[in-house]
């Protein structure tokens, strides 16, 4: 069963933050934007977030064959989202809480595993000395 979730980030730059979030994501998924309608997609898979950009919010609607594929491209699209716009303290908020404490868990496992990846990453490079 295909599901539906929207969001949104209050921002008078959400043309901004859609081309960003676009561009940064287009290296690993499929992803356009359109700066004359202020409309973006992000296709992961069988979901895609649709961004609308507004005077006042970037508003995210992502829809997905699952459940689970729902709550990975809401994280993925909203934990880089937040990271771009955290000098303006950029939040996104869903309209529907029912996933809160499965998206939440799944948001923190997702954070923590890109800080082990950065770590490693890290202690792989070669010290100048």
């Amino acid at each position: 069963m295909t599901s539906t979730l929207t969001g949104r980030a209050a921002t008078d730059r959400a043309a901004r933050y859609a081309k960003q979030l676009c561009s940064h994501l287009g290296r690993k998924l499929d992803t356009a934007f359109d700066a004359d309608t202020g409309i973006g997609t992000i296709v992961r898979g069988g979901s895609v977030a649709t961004l609308t950009c507004t005077e006042t919010a970037l508003e995210i609607s992502v829809t997905a064959p699952t459940q689970d594929d729902l709550l990975a491209l809401m994280a993925v699209t909203q934990n880089h989202l937040e990271r771009f716009g955290e000098k303006n303290e950029l939040v996104c908020v869903w309209d529907d809480a029912t996933f809160l404490d499965e998206y939440e868990a799944l948001r923190a496992e997702m954070n923590a595993r890109r800080a082990a990846d950065r770590a490693a990453r890290e202690a792989e490079q070669p010290t100048e000395g």
